[in-house]
C-alpha cells in the first residue's frame, strides 16, 4: 500500500471574503469557527491517511497565498489560519499532518518571506561593519538543517496560540523559497514545488525592465536573480495593501471586486474623471474625457489579463514562462544543489487558480516534465467559471505525485464528484498511488461525497455574496459620480 509522504495546498487566501476557507455568515461577514469546507477537507484528507496506512503523519506543504495579505487584514488571516491548525494539529484523534510543515510564499503572501529576510541580515551582523554579507535572496531548494532564521516567527507563533491550552506540540513551519525540491535516493527523479507567480510576466516586470537597460545579460536567470529584481514590485502591489488603513480593509478589496465587472469599471472611472475633469458643455473638454476615459478603461483591461482571470488553462504567454523558469531558476538551481537535472522532474505549483495536470517537453530536460496545477480556493466572478477549482497535490516516498481535484465551479446545483486528475501524456509506468486512490475513492466516498456538496454549496453562496458587493459598490460609484468632485 503506497505512503503518502506529502500533502501540497496552495492559494487558500486565508482571511479573504472571496476565499471558500474562509468562515463568512450568510451576509458575508467575517464568522467564528471553522469553514464548513475546511472542515470537510481536512477530515477526507484524515480518512485517506488512515486507509493508506501510512506510518507516520504526511508532511504539509503550502506552496504559496496561504494567507490573502493584498486584501484583507493580517488578523482577520490569522484567525482563519487558526482554525486550519485546530483541525490539523490539534485534534483528539492526534494529528494529521506531519509537526513540520513546509511553506513556500507566494505572491500574496511575499511580505513574510521579506519580513524573514530582513530578520536573517539582522542575525548575521557581526561586530563590526566589515564584511557585511548581501541580504539573500532565496533558500536552498533541498530539505535538510535549516537555521533557526528559515522558520516562520509569525505563522509558528498564530499556531501555538491556536493550540494554546491543549496537550499538543504546536508545528513548526519551514520556509523554502521559491523552490522546494525532493529528490529520491537515486537523483533521477525529483519533484519541484514552488508557487508559481514567476511564470507570469507581470511578476518579471522588473527582470525585463533591467534586460532593456543592460542587454547583455544572460535570459536564463537563477532563482536568485529574479528574486533580486523583482521582490520589492511584488511586495509593493501584491503583498502589502492590507496594511493600508482603512483603504486597505475595505475600499481595495471593493475596487478589486469591481474591476471583472464592466458597468463597474465604467462607474469608477467617470468618478475618477469628474475629479480631475469635471462635466462642462465644452466640446473640448469633452473630447479630453473621452480620451482618458478610453485610456483608463484599457489601463484596466491590462490587469483583467492576469493569468488567473483569463479563461484557458495556460496562456501562450506563460506557456513560455513556464519554459523560462525551469530553463533558468529551476534547472540551475538544480545543478547547483543536486549535481545535475534529474531524468524525471515534476513540477508542482498554483497561482492560476485553475487545477489541471499534463506532461509536455521543455527546454533542458531529458523526459518530459509532469506539470500539475493545484488551483486555488477563491471565487473571482458571478458567473461560474468551469476551468476554476481547487486540487490537492499527494506525493508518496517514491516521488510518485497524484492530483486530487476537491471540485470545479458549475452552475446550478451540480455537485461533480471528487477526481483524480488524468495526465495526458504521462509516460507509461506503474503508479500505485494513482491505481490506490481511484479504488479507495470509489470504494470509499463517503467524506469526499460530503466535501464536494459542501465545496458546490460554498462556491454558489461566494457568488451570491459577490454579486452584493459588487451591485453595492456600483451603485456607490454611480451615486459619487452624481454628486461631483471629490474635492481633493
Amino acid at each position: 500500500m503506497p505512503d503518502i509522504r506529502y500533502v501540497c495546498i496552495s492559494d487558500l487566501h486565508l482571511g479573504a471574503s472571496n476565499s471558500v476557507l474562509t468562515h463568512l455568515d450568510a451576509a458575508g461577514a467575517h464568522a467564528a469557527g471553522p469553514a464548513p469546507l475546511l472542515e470537510a477537507v481536512l477530515d477526507g484528507l484524515r480518512a485517506l491517511v488512515a486507509s493508506s496506512g501510512t506510518p507516520t503523519p504526511p508532511t504539509l506543504v503550502i506552496h504559496g497565498d496561504l494567507f490573502e495579505m493584498a486584501l484583507t487584514s493580517v488578523e482577520v488571516a490569522a484567525a482563519s489560519f487558526a482554525e486550519m491548525v485546530l483541525i490539523g494539529w490539534g485534534d483528539a484523534s492526534g494529528p494529521l499532518f506531519a509537526a513540520e510543515a513546509v511553506f513556500v510564499p507566494g505572491n500574496h503572501d511575499h511580505h513574510m518571506w521579506e519580513l524573514m529576510r530582513e530578520h536573517d541580515f539582522e542575525a548575521d551582523l557581526g561586530s563590526t561593519l566589515a564584511g557585511l554579507k548581501p541580504m539573500r535572496h532565496v533558500t536552498p531548494m533541498l530539505p535538510g538543517p535549516r537555521r533557526s532564521q528559515d522558520r516562520e516567527p509569525l505563522v509558528e507563533a498564530l499556531a501555538r496560540l491556536a493550540l494554546a491550552g491543549r496537550d499538543v506540540a504546536a508545528p513548526s513551519f519551514q520556509v523554502v523559497y521559491p523552490n522546494l525540491g525532493l529528490v529520491d535516493a537515486t537523483g533521477q527523479r525529483a519533484v519541484v514545488v514552488t508557487h508559481g507567480h514567476y511564470l507570469e510576466p507581470m511578476y518579471r516586470a522588473m527582470s525585463y525592465l533591467h534586460d532593456v537597460v543592460n542587454p547583455s545579460r544572460p535570459s536564463e536567470l537563477t532563482a536568485d536573480e529574479v528574486e533580486a529584481d523583482n521582490w520589492a514590485w511584488i511586495d509593493f502591489f501584491w503583498s502589502t495593501m492590507g496594511r493600508s488603513g482603512e483603504a486597505g480593509d475595505a475600499e481595495v478589496p471593493v475596487l478589486y471586486e469591481l474591476m471583472r465587472t464592466e458597468s463597474a469599471v465604467d462607474a469608477i472611472v467617470d468618478r475618477a474623471l469628474d475629479d480631475v475633469l469635471p462635466r462642462t458643455r465644452s466640446p473640448i473638454r469633452a473630447a479630453e474625457r473621452l480620451v482618458l476615459r478610453r485610456v483608463a478603461q484599457r489601463a484596466v483591461g491590462h490587469v483583467e489579463r492576469r493569468e488567473r482571470l483569463r479563461p484557458g488553462l495556460l496562456s501562450p504567454q506563460a506557456t513560455l514562462g513556464l519554459d523560462t523558469y525551469l530553463a533558468g531558476p529551476v534547472q540551475r538551481q538544480l545543478q547547483a544543489e543536486v549535481g545535475h537535472v534529474p531524468a524525471r522532474v515534476d513540477l508542482v505549483f498554483g497561482h492560476t487558480h485553475k487545477p489541471f495536470a499534463t506532461a509536455s517537453r521543455h527546454t533542458g530536460y531529458v523526459e518530459k516534465v509532469i506539470t500539475h496545477n493545484t488551483g486555488g480556493w477563491v471565487v473571482d466572478s458571478v458567473e461560474p467559471e468551469p476551468v476554476k477549482g481547487a486540487a490537492i497535490t499527494l506525493i508518496s516516498d517514491e516521488l510518485e505525485v497524484v492530483d486530487l481535484c476537491v471540485y470545479r465551479q458549475h452552475a446550478g446545483a451540480r455537485r461533480p464528484p471528487v477526481t483524480v486528475m488524468a495526465v495526458p501524456g504521462a509516460p507509461d509506468e506503474p503508479t500505485p498511488l494513482r491505481d490506490w486512490l481511484v479504488a479507495e475513492l470509489d470504494a470509499r466516498p463517503d467524506p469526499w461525497t460530503r466535501t464536494a456538496s459542501v465545496a458546490a454549496d460554498t462556491v454558489h453562496e461566494r457568488q451570491r455574496q459577490l454579486e452584493a458587493r459588487v451591485r453595492l459598490g456600483t451603485d456607490a460609484a454611480r451615486g459619487a459620480a452624481a454628486t461631483g468632485p471629490l474635492g481633493w
